[in-house]
C-alpha cells in the first residue's frame, strides 16, 4: 500500500529520475577530467575566499557566547547619554543598584578585568627560593552570580556563590581557566580546595571553568576569576563604594517572554531614580538612558569597527566569487557548444526540452557541490593560518575563527544556489535551439551570438578584476604610507616590557624601590645606553584626555574671563624617557630624576599645547591647572609626536613626571645600539634577581608593540592582496581559454589567410588585437566601478586617496601587461599552425 501510495504521488519517479541525473552526471564529468578539475578549482578558490570571511564575521559578531547557556537571553547593559554618547562602565554602587531592583533580568551580574600573579607550588624543587613561581595572569573580577547568570557550569569543583561578593574579603576564592590547570597545575583533580597566591595573598582554588569558557570578552583569554569582593587584595587602588569609579562592565539575563523594550524601560525608570537620589557624582548625571547589546563576546564599538572592516573584505572576497563563477560560467557554455550533437539527438529521439534543462543543471550543480568542498578545505586552512598569526599584544589573546556546522551550511546552499543561476542560462541555450540545423552543425550566426555572450562574459571578469588589483593596490599604498610616516619618536634599538606591582602585591612604596632597582640593574645591561619607564607605550589607543586651565602670558578667555579649558592627552613617564625614545625638546628641559614627589609640580607639553596655551610666546615657567587646585610648571615644550594613532590628528599633549602622578603599572623602555632582541634574557633575568615570584615579562620589541595601530591596514592589504591575485588569475585563464577556442573556431579562416600570403606576426596581431580589444573594455568599466566602491576604502587609506593616480594606472598596466600574455600565448601558437592542415579541418 505505502508503494503504491508513493507510485500514484509520482515521488518515486521523481527520486529515480533525480538519482539517474546524478549518476549520469558524474559519468559525463570522469569522461573531461582535466575540465571538471579545473572547474572544481575555480568555484574552490571563490567559495574558499567568501566561507572564510564569513566565518570570521560568524565568529566576531554571530556566534554565540561560547560556554554559555541560552546565550540569546543574555544582554549587555551600557549607559549613554540622550545625545548617544557612550558611557559603558558603571560603578560598583550603580551595578548593585541596578542588581537589587530590576523587574526584568532573572539575574543581573558585573565583571572587569584586573591584572593577576597567580603563585604555584613546584612540586620537587630543591631550593625554598623555586618551591613557587608566579605566573602572569589576565584575569576578570567578577560578581558572585557572574558564571550563573551565564549558566556555565564548572569542568571541575564549583564556581562563586552570590553571598561570596557580599563581604568585603571575607571569601578568598578563585576559579582558573581550563588551559591554565591544564598547563600550571598539570590537569590535576585534586588541587580543587587547595590553596594558591593570588596578587601575593593565599586563595582557595574552588573550580576549573570548562574548556570551552574564556570569559565575556572572548579575543582575550582569562586565565582566572575573583569575586568582586576581594578588590581590596587584587586592586588596592580602587573602592567598591567610589561612585566616580566607573570600571565595572553589566550584563543581565532576561526573563522569559520579556522583550527587550520592556527590559530598556525598566532600567530606563531605574537610571532616573538612581539619579534622583544622587547616587554618583555630578559628572555622571549625565548618562540618563540605557542600550541593550546581544553579549557576543565583543563590546559594540568593536562590533561596530569589525563588522564595517568585515563587510569590505566581504565584498572583495564576493568579487572573487562571482569572477569565478562567470568563468564556469563560460566553460559550460563551451562544453554546451562542444555537445549540441548529443543535446540534438537527445531532443529528437524524443526527450523533453525540460528534461535536458534538467540534466544540464544537475551537472551543474555537482560541479559546485564538489567545488563547494574544496572551498571548505580552502577556507579551514585559511582560517587555521589566520589562528596563528601572531599579534602584538601584551595580553593573551586567541582567533577562534575556524567555520563551524552553520557557516559550511550556509556556504554549501550558498554553492548549490550559485551553480543553479549561473547554469541555468547554459542549459536553456542548449534547450533552446533549433534540432535541424544543430544536427546540420550550426546555425548561421550562432557562432556570432555564442561570441557576443563569451566576450561579455569575460569583460566582466576583467572589470571586476581590476576592481579587485585597485583595492589591494590602494590598501598596500596605506600601509606602506603608514610604515614610513615620522610618527615623532623613534622606535627602532627600543625594547619595552611591561610591569605591574599590584598584581604581586606590592604597594606603592615597594613598586617604587623595585622600578628603581630595575633601572640600575638594565641600565648595567651591555649596549644599554638609556632607560626609562612610561605609564602608556605610545601608539597603542591607550591614552587618556583631561581638562587643563593655562595660566599667566597671553592666554584665552572664556566669556567669564577664566582661562580657556584645553582638553590635552597626558602620559607619566620617568625621567630619560625623551632621551629613550629619541624625541627632541625644542625648548627647556626634560624630566630630571630630582623632579620626584617632593619637588615642585612640573610637565613638558607638545608644540601644539604651546600653540594653543601661549600663542605667540614661550610657555616656559607658565602655569597649567589640573583641576581645582594642582598646579604644574611648564619646563620643556618636545616637538609634536603620534601617541593614540598615526591616523589622529596632532592634538595638545602633556608629559607628567611618573614620580609626581603616581601610576603603578608601568613600561620599561630600554634603547640599545646593539641587537634589541638579545636584551630580553637579560631583562628577565635582572627582574628574577630582584624577585623570584615576579613572573618573567614579556620583552618585545618598541617596533612591534607599536606595530598595532597598522593591523587593520595590514590585514586589509594582506587579505585583498590575495584575492586581488586570486581574481586577476581567474580572469587571466578565462581570457586564456577564451582566445584560445576563438582561434581554434577560426583555423580554417587562418590557413586561408596564411595560403593568401599572411605572415606569422600578422595572425598573431589580429589574434592579440582581439584580446586586447576586451581588455580594453575591461579596463574601462574596471576603472569606472572601481571609483565608485574606492570610497568605501576611505577609513583604512591612511595618507592615500581613495583616487590616486599612482593606483589606478599601475595597476592597470600590470593588469594590460598579464592580460598581454594571455592573448599573446594562444595567438603565437595560432601563427605557427600549418596551412595545408588548416585548410583540411572544418
Amino acid at each position: 500500500a505505502v508503494k503504491e501510495s508513493v507510485r500514484a504521488s509520482l515521488w518515486e519517479t521523481s527520486i529515480s529520475a533525480f538519482i539517474a541525473d546524478i549518476r549520469y552526471a558524474l559519468r559525463m564529468l570522469r569522461r573531461s577530467p582535466a575540465f571538471s578539475l579545473v572547474i572544481v578549482l575555480v568555484i574552490s578558490l571563490g567559495t574558499g575566499a567568501v566561507t572564510t570571511i564569513m566565518s570570521a564575521a560568524n565568529a566576531f559578531l554571530f556566534r554565540p557566547l561560547p560556554g554559555a547557556s541560552d546565550a540569546n537571553e543574555l544582554v549587555q547593559v551600557d549607559r549613554i547619554t540622550r545625545a548617544g554618547n557612550e558611557g559603558t562602565q558603571a560603578s560598583n554602587v550603580f551595578y548593585e543598584y541596578f542588581r537589587d531592583n530590576n523587574h526584568t533580568f532573572s539575574s543581573y551580574a558585573a565583571w572587569s578585568k584586573v591584572n593577576l600573579t597567580l603563585s604555584v607550588r613546584r612540586e620537587g624543587t630543591a631550593s625554598a627560593n623555586d618551591a613557587t613561581f608566579g605566573v602572569a595572569a589576565y584575569g576578570n573580577i567578577v560578581s558572585g552570580n557572574f558564571f550563573s547568570t551565564l549558566g556555565v557550569r564548572p569542568e571541575l569543583g564549583r564556581f562563586f556563590l552570590p553571598d561570596e561578593d557580599r563581604a568585603v574579603l571575607a571569601h578568598p576564592v578563585v576559579v582558573v581557566s581550563h588551559a591554565f590547570w591544564k598547563t600550571h597545575l598539570s590537569g590535576d583533580s585534586s588541587v580543587i580546595g587547595k590553596t594558591i597566591g593570588v596578587n601575593g595573598h593565599p586563595f582557595t582554588l574552588i573550580g576549573v571553568a570548562p574548556d570551552a569558557f574564556h570569559g565575556v570578552f572572548t579575543p582575550i583569554v582569562a586565565s582566572a576569576w575573583v569575586p568582586l569582593a576581594m578588590q581590596p587584595w587584587v586592586r588596592p587602588n580602587r573602592s567598591l563604594d567610589d561612585g566616580n569609579a566607573t570600571w565595572l562592565w553589566t550584563f543581565g539575563r532576561m526573563r522569559q517572554s520579556t522583550s527587550r523594550i520592556a527590559v530598556k524601560n525598566d532600567l530606563v525608570e531605574l537610571t532616573k531614580s538612581f539619579m534622583r537620589d544622587n547616587k554618583e557624582p555630578e559628572w555622571t548625571q549625565r548618562y540618563t538612558d540605557i542600550r541593550l547589546v546581544s553579549l557576543t563576546g565583543l563590546p559594540d564599538d568593536a562590533q561596530k569597527a569589525i563588522a564595517a572592516f568585515l563587510g569590505v573584505l566581504l565584498a572583495a572576497a564576493a568579487l572573487v566569487l562571482i569572477i569565478a563563477c562567470v568563468n564556469v560560467a563560460a566553460m559550460l557554455s563551451a562544453r554546451a557548444i562542444a555537445r549540441r550533437h548529443e543535446m540534438a539527438l537527445r531532443i529528437a529521439l524524443g526527450a523533453q526540452r525540460s528534461r535536458i534543462i534538467r540534466q544540464l543543471l544537475t551537472e551543474s550543480v555537482v560541479l559546485f557541490f564538489f567545488g563547494a568542498l574544496g572551498g571548505m578545505i580552502v577556507a579551514y586552512l585559511s582560517t587555521r593560518a589566520i589562528e596563528q598569526m601572531p599579534l602584538p599584544a601584551s595580553v593573551p589573546m586567541t582567533l577562534e575563527i575556524s567555520p563551524d556546522l552553520r557557516v559550511l551550511t550556509v556556504a554549501l546552499l550558498a554553492s548549490l544556489f550559485t551553480g543553479i543561476v549561473f547554469g541555468i542560462a547554459p542549459a536553456l541555450r542548449a534547450a533552446r535551439e533549433d534540432v535541424t540545423s544543430r544536427l546540420r552543425d550550426d546555425a548561421p550566426g550562432s557562432g556570432r551570438r555564442r561570441g557576443v555572450v563569451s566576450s561579455a562574459l569575460i569583460v566582466g571578469q576583467l572589470s571586476l578584476s581590476l576592481v579587485l588589483l585597485v583595492s589591494a593596490g590602494l590598501l598596500f599604498r596605506a600601509f606602506d604610507r603608514g610604515q614610513r610616516v615620522d610618527p615623532g619618536f623613534d622606535a627602532r634599538g627600543v625594547v619595552t616590557a611591561p610591569f605591574a606591582p599590584e598584581a604581586w602585591g606590592y604597594d606603592d612604596a615597594k613598586a617604587r624601590a623595585f622600578y628603581d632597582a630595575l633601572r640600575e640593574r638594565v641600565a648595567a645591561i651591555p649596549g644599554v645606553d638609556a632607560v626609562s619607564f612610561v605609564a602608556t607605550l605610545p601608539l597603542t589607543d591607550a591614552s587618556s584626555n583631561v581638562g587643563f586651565e593655562a595660566l599667566g602670558g597671553k592666554t584665552a578667555a572664556n566669556s567669564n574671563g577664566k582661562p580657556e579649558r584645553i582638553v590635552a592627552q597626558y602620559v607619566s613617564a620617568d625621567y630619560g624617557y625623551f632621551e629613550t625614545v629619541r624625541i627632541p625638546l625644542q625648548q627647556g628641559r626634560a624630566i630630571r630624576r630630582t623632579d620626584d614627589e617632593r619637588s615642585a609640580k612640573v610637565v613638558v607639553i607638545n608644540e601644539t599645547m604651546a600653540r594653543r596655551a601661549w600663542p605667540n610666546e614661550s610657555p616656559l615657567g607658565h602655569m597649567l591647572r589640573l583641576g581645582n587646585d594642582e598646579l604644574f610648571t611648564v619646563i620643556g615644550v618636545a616637538r609634536d609626536a603620534k601617541y593614540k594613532s598615526l591616523t589622529e590628528t596632532t592634538t595638545a599633549f602633556v608629559y607628567f613626571s611618573v614620580a609626581q602622578k603616581w601610576r603603578s603599572d608601568m613600561n620599561l623602555l630600554a634603547h640599545t645600539n646593539g641587537d634589541a632582541q638579545s636584551l630580553s634574557r637579560a631583562i628577565q633575568h635582572a627582574v628574577h634577581e630582584l624577585d623570584t615570584a615576579v613572573p618573567r615579562p614579556a620583552v618585545i620589541t618598541l617596533a612591534r608593540a607599536t606595530s598595532f595601530t597598522l593591523l587593520p591596514q595590514r590585514v586589509a592589504a594582506i587579505v585583498a592582496g590575495s584575492l586581488g591575485i586570486v581574481g586577476l588569475l581567474l580572469a587571466t585563464v578565462g581570457l586564456y581559454g577564451m582566445i584560445s577556442y576563438s582561434a581554434g573556431r577560426r583555423t580554417r579562416e587562418i590557413g586561408i589567410r596564411m595560403a593568401l600570403g599572411a605572415q606569422g606576426r600578422d595572425v598573431q596581431r589580429m589574434v592579440v588585437r582581439e584580446g586586447m580589444q576586451l581588455v580594453t573594455l575591461g579596463v574601462v568599466i574596471g576603472i569606472v566601478i572601481a571609483v565608485g566602491t574606492s570610497r568605501m576604502l576611505s577609513a583604512y587609506l591612511y595618507g592615500v586617496s581613495p583616487l590616486d593616480g599612482v593606483t589606478f594606472v599601475g595597476m592597470s598596466v600590470v593588469f594590460a601587461s598579464v592580460a598581454l600574455l594571455a592573448s599573446y600565448l594562444p595567438a603565437r601558437r595560432a601563427s605557427r599552425a600549418n596551412p595545408l592542415a588548416a585548410l583540411r579541418s572544418g
